[in-house]
């Protein structure tokens, strides 16, 4: 089956407004065992989406299109849609009452505009969007099933997980001459992407009925394996065989698989040892504590931590030494140590972790160039501090200090380093 996505929007042409959507839509399908083959993207362009959607529709099975759904001038997806297949916009009676009720029951005025997004292709068939006002159609144009759905996100995950993927899983299910796929995404970190392709090399050989394929979301790098056979049982176990070969060669640096996020990876080995975690970050300036905290239910093992910018502070709120920080500097391994150990202290947690450099892109020297990040880890028996150089602008020293900071505990809880 092949599966397109068509993503409209001059904002996102622009780079103003990036697109988060895609990449989900993509782990979603490869999850289902297929891979979307192809993404187009094209602005608030009347011809050029008629052109997209009729050359799509030419040659995919099925298309994903966002964007364009919206009730002002600059969107016109529903039209393009009519227009490419030949048919009427019409409006669709139940929607309309579906706007009326949303703003009736928001208190919000429901101007002429808003009926808009009531007009669909005529023949479509229509799903009311649980998330917002502009419906979800399907319409058939060429050889290709096309799901037209809003590009807010809120709005393009509901919708997408409830209605789309099912439909196209079930498409799946009864296709002609079908090849069953299996997949997997195992994630990595520590690993840069050109050592992983060169780690797993070996294993195309040994499995040639897995594809393997690579994803780099820095710092992290992500290993694909999907799997294919005459039968559903035949593909689930060569992928078992891939990920076991897989996992003996890449060991420790796999960290979580499928949707899991570094930070839950290192959340469940906490839970699972029924320890804690208490920061001291002064470069990132917060950074690690927020990773820690989007995951939900964080507050089961992190208990918190001091953002420790100004050395007064650092003082203050983590008992460094006013000499250690004049004779060592903010940037050492002296301050990371003592940075951790406060911490510690303060928070009465298992674990501490510090971190303190130059994240640029000014305040190097010879001896500490930009880059130069100490981090610290407290335990119960002592604490150990790493000196790392990192490379690249501000914004990636901060996030690759981040990730050895929590990979550096990550590693001592799983054994893989001394405590």
């Amino acid at each position: 089956m092949r599966i397109e996505l068509l993503c409209t929007g001059d904002e996102l042409l622009a780079g103003l407004t990036p697109d988060t959507n895609s990449p989900t839509f993509m782990a979603q399908v490869f999850a289902l065992g297929e891979q979307v083959r192809q993404s187009t993207l094209v602005g608030d362009d009347r011809a050029e989406i008629i052109e997209a959607l009729r050359t799509l529709g030419a040659r995919a099975d099925v298309v994903l299109v966002s964007g364009g759904l919206g009730p002002t001038a600059d969107d016109l997806t529903a039209e393009c849609a009519a227009e490419a297949a030949s048919v009427k916009l019409v409006e669709h009676p139940a929607t309309r009452k579906h706007l009326e009720a949303r703003f009736i029951a928001r208190g919000r005025v429901l101007t002429a505009n808003n009926f808009k997004q009531a007009l669909v292709p005529e023949g479509s068939e229509v799903v009311q969007n649980p998330e917002g006002t502009a419906p979800l159609f399907i319409l058939t144009l060429g050889q290709a099933l096309m799901y037209f759905v809003p590009g807010v996100p809120r709005e393009y995950r509901a919708l997408v997980e409830q209605e789309v993927l099912p439909r196209i899983a079930a498409r799946m299910a009864h296709e002609p001459g079908r090849i069953f796929r299996a997949s997997r995404l195992l994630k990595t970190v520590g690993l840069p992407e050109s050592h992983l392709d060169a780690r797993v090399e070996p294993l195309g050989r040994r499995h040639p009925h897995v594809q393997l394929g690579f994803r780099t979301a820095a710092p992290e790098n992500h290993l694909k394996l999907l799997a294919v056979g005459a039968s559903q049982g035949e593909a689930d176990a060569r992928l078992r065989a891939a990920e076991s070969d897989a996992r003996d060669e890449l060991g420790v640096f796999i960290f979580g698989s499928g949707a899991e996020t570094f930070a839950e990876a290192l959340g469940k080995l906490l839970v699972l040892r029924g320890e804690t975690l208490t920061l001291a970050e002064s470069c990132t300036g917060g950074r690690v504590s927020d990773m820690l905290t989007a995951v939900a239910g964080s507050s089961r093992y992190f208990f918190g931590g001091a953002v420790s910018y100004a050395n007064a502070l650092k003082e203050r709120w983590l008992d460094v030494r006013e000499a250690t920080l004049m004779i060592h500097g903010a940037v050492s391994e002296s301050v990371a140590r003592e940075m951790a150990a406060g911490a510690r202290a303060a928070g009465r947690s298992t674990w501490a972790l510090s971190l303190t450099g130059i994240a640029g892109p000014e305040g190097g020297t010879v001896e500490k160039p930009v880059g130069t990040v100490f981090i610290g880890l407290a335990g119960a028996r002592d604490v150990v501090v790493e000196r790392h150089l990192f490379h690249g602008d501000r914004e990636q020293i901060r996030a690759a200090s981040a990730y050895a900071a929590l990979e550096l505990l990550r590693r001592t809880l799983i054994g893989a380093r001394d405590p």
